[in-house]
Parts: structure tokens; C-alpha cells; sequence
């Protein structure tokens, strides 16, 4: 009788850890489904000139379609314009075969080229400023109190 009893409690105590272990995972599978599904910033934003600043993600599309990350109100800008994108550690610009083109630092791309702070961007009509998330506040003073 002890054993029988010994026996099942062993089983019981095996089938307990096993449920454990199967909801442990489907919670962590649940998680690692939700992270990829919400984008990453950069850390990095692209400022008009009118001071209004875009935070960057791991891709960004800008342009004057609804779906495009970065919606610009130009008629300068193609719907789909440029595509800035991480690859590594760095941030990259590449042109989307618009009509007016994509120019950084006032020259051309014709490839996709390595965003530097700082750096200047021209779509259509429209300049931005390439700058760090924490360089935005220094410049502007909004992180003085």
C-alpha cells in the first residue's frame, strides 16, 4: 500500500514540474512574440527645420503615403521616398528611386550610405537633421531646467 502510494505521488510530483515547465515556456515564447512585433528605436531622431523631431527605428520608411513611417507633407516627396535602416551598429539612408531624389550632406544617393550625427538630409523641399535622442534636449534647451 506505502508503495503504491509512494509511486503515484512520484508521478503526481513529475506531471506537476513537466506543467510547470510547458507554461514557463509558452509565456517566454509569448514574450519573444510581442518584443518582435514592437520596434526598437535607435536612439537616434531626424529633425525638420522646424524643430519637430521623428524618432528612428530599426527600418523607417518616409514619404507622403499613410503607411510610411515618417509621413511628410510634400509635393516634392515621393509616397515612398527613402528607407533608413540599421544594419549593425550603424544607421543607414537609401533612396527609393524618387523623383526628386535623396541627398545627403547636399550630395546625391545613388547607394545606401552611412548616417553620421549631424548629418544633413534633403527630401523634396524639406531638410532634416540627423542627431542623437540625447543630442535633441542639449540643442533645443529642453533638457534645462
Amino acid at each position: 500500500m506505502f508503495e503504491l502510494l509512494s509511486r503515484t505521488l512520484r508521478y503526481v510530483f513529475i506531471l506537476l514540474i513537466y506543467y510547470f515547465l510547458y507554461n514557463f515556456l509558452k509565456i517566454m515564447i509569448a514574450d519573444l512574440r510581442r518584443e518582435k512585433s514592437q520596434p526598437k528605436e535607435t536612439g537616434f531622431v531626424l529633425q525638420d527645420e522646424d524643430g519637430k523631431n521623428f524618432p528612428l527605428f530599426e527600418i523607417n520608411t518616409i514619404g507622403r503615403a499613410e503607411d510610411a513611417d515618417i509621413i511628410i507633407d510634400d509635393p516634392f516627396i515621393s509616397s515612398k521616398h527613402a528607407l533608413i535602416y540599421k544594419r549593425g551598429s550603424k544607421l543607414l539612408i537609401q533612396d527609393l528611386h524618387s523623383t526628386n531624389g535623396t541627398f545627403l550632406n547636399d550630395k546625391r544617393v545613388t547607394k545606401p550610405l552611412r548616417l553620421r550625427e549631424n548629418d544633413e538630409i534633403t527630401l523634396g523641399t524639406k531638410k532634416f537633421v540627423f542627431l542623437r535622442g540625447e543630442a535633441v534636449g542639449a540643442r533645443d534647451g529642453s533638457n534645462l531646467q
